[in-house]
């Protein structure tokens, strides 16, 4: 493999380690909802967001951001907005021909149709570049890939078409003429102008060679225009915004999950927003009846930090984040039949996985919905407290919801605020006290549940007792 073939083949193996962005894409927080948000021009765009890794270096996470925000102050301003529609326009036209550049930097020499790849690509190139540099964007620069269209348009026509022109050579244009005036034998005409044409793709291919590493850049890096003008744009569509990072704690004023946001509001219903603070090796506790809003709080934290750490935008008024090695989410009945595993074993072997990554050292976000919440009260509150009390030892945050009483333990506590007049509150409020809630009764009640079966209950509770 040549330099150039190297250079290539290191940039594709970049950052081979850590989350895909395509392996979370149908988790059931709510990614993909982000994803098909995204009004994306190329299908290359997309293709290259999927398989993105997630980032946990800080360094790199703020460069994404501060791209973003340079994008952003772009898009907002409404004089942009023909010009970027005209780049869009040219971005539609992104194929994905890493593989085409792939093999030429491996030493093949492109047939007709590679060649008319590249030359689509260049010339697109050179459109977007003059755009971008009528604008204030610095983060993205293009390589000026003029002379590989002077090289693969030699009659200056600046079409997308693609063929081995007569301007290439004055015998392929002479033979080509005698084949139409039929003054040769045409087998042997033929045979001597695909000779030609050959030793003139292999002409071309020594010129495109040198090349080839500018020409992938090129194609990266409109696809980044594209996906940071997608990104841009929607934070204003979702109304997300940009985080500010942290070292020890995360904290979100108006958090809210866009998707069940949008679903409420179909309902003209309106989402309750989320004030929530968590800090490394001080695990919070939610508590909360069932249906409060518990196990949604945690899938919206985990969508958060998967935003964080691919550059997205953040859906809440304010957000302050920290950048982890690893996110753990252990919520709701995820039984693996193939395994053999009951909801009990899953949700076990969930929680070990999170407990082993953060004994070795690494620094992690652990959101476990209801832990032992299957099990009889008295083995899942030790569960529960042992789990707190394992992770207030470790580099962690942590967020663990129950509806059991943890009393001996000294952590950060919030409870949903619950029903307030007859209407659920989905807030979290600072918990005064250790006890678990008792509301399931009133939820049932509200849900118009059988009134015989709820009059029994409280009888059993001794609620109707005096």
């Amino acid at each position: 493999m040549n330099s150039t073939g190297e250079s290539i083949s290191r940039f594709m193996t970049l950052k081979k380690m850590g989350t895909r962005f395509k392996d979370i894409l149908d988790s059931t927080f709510g990614i993909r909802f982000i994803f098909s948000k995204l009004n994306l021009s190329s299908a290359l765009s997309g293709s290259l967001i999927k398989e993105s890794r997630v980032m946990t270096d800080v360094a790199d996470i703020s460069e994404a951001y501060r791209e973003l925000a340079e994008f952003n102050n772009f898009v907002n301003l409404t004089h942009n907005n023909s010009l970027i529609e005209k780049i869009k326009i040219e971005l539609f036209e992104l194929r994905d021909i890493r593989n085409t550049l792939i093999r030429i930097s491996e030493g093949s020499i492109p047939d007709d149709i590679e060649l008319f790849e590249i030359k689509s690509l260049s010339m697109i190139n050179q459109k977007v570049k003059t755009f971008l540099e009528s604008t204030e964007i610095n983060c993205i620069k293009l390589p000026d890939l003029e002379d590989v269209i002077n090289l693969l348009d030699p009659e200056g026509n600046r079409i997308t078409s693609f063929y081995i022109y007569d301007a290439y050579s004055s015998d392929l244009k002479e033979i080509r003429k005698e084949i139409s005036s039929g003054y040769i034998e045409s087998e042997d005409a033929i045979y001597k102008m695909s000779l030609i044409e050959d030793r003139i793709r292999g002409e071309i291919y020594l010129k495109l060679s040198v090349r080839v590493s500018d020409i992938y850049e090129s194609l990266i890096n409109l696809a980044r225009v594209d996906t940071l003008i997608a990104k841009a744009r929607q934070l204003k569509d979702l109304n997300l915004i940009i985080p500010s990072h942290s070292i020890n704690s995360t904290s979100y004023s108006g958090m809210f999950n866009p998707e069940v946001k949008e679903i409420l509001k179909s309902d003209r219903k309106e989402y309750q927003l989320i004030d929530i603070e968590f800090t490394v090796s001080e695990p919070l506790l939610i508590t909360g009846s069932n249906m409060g809003g518990k196990s949604l709080t945690l899938k919206t934290l985990a969508l958060c930090q998967y935003l964080y750490q691919f550059g997205f935008g953040i859906p809440a008024r304010e957000a302050s984040i920290v950048a982890v090695d690893k996110i753990f989410l252990s919520v709701g009945d995820e039984q693996d039949y193939r395994k053999g595993l009951s909801s009990f074993a899953a949700e076990i072997k969930r929680i070990d996985n999170m407990l082993s990554a953060a004994k070795g050292g690494k620094l992690i976000l652990s959101l476990t919905d209801e832990p032992a919440g299957s099990t009889n009260p008295k083995e899942g509150t030790a569960l529960a407290t042992a789990l707190l009390k394992v992770l207030m030892k470790k580099r962690a945050l942590s967020v663990v919801t129950t509806h059991y009483n943890i009393e001996n333990i000294v952590c950060k506590r919030l409870k949903v605020v619950g029903f307030e007049n007859g209407v659920m509150n989905y807030k979290l409020s600072t918990a005064i006290d250790t006890s678990a809630p008792g509301e399931a009764l009133r939820i049932a009640e509200a849900m118009g549940a059988d009134s015989e079966w709820i009059s029994i209950a409280k009888a059993e509770l001794g609620v109707n007792k005096r």
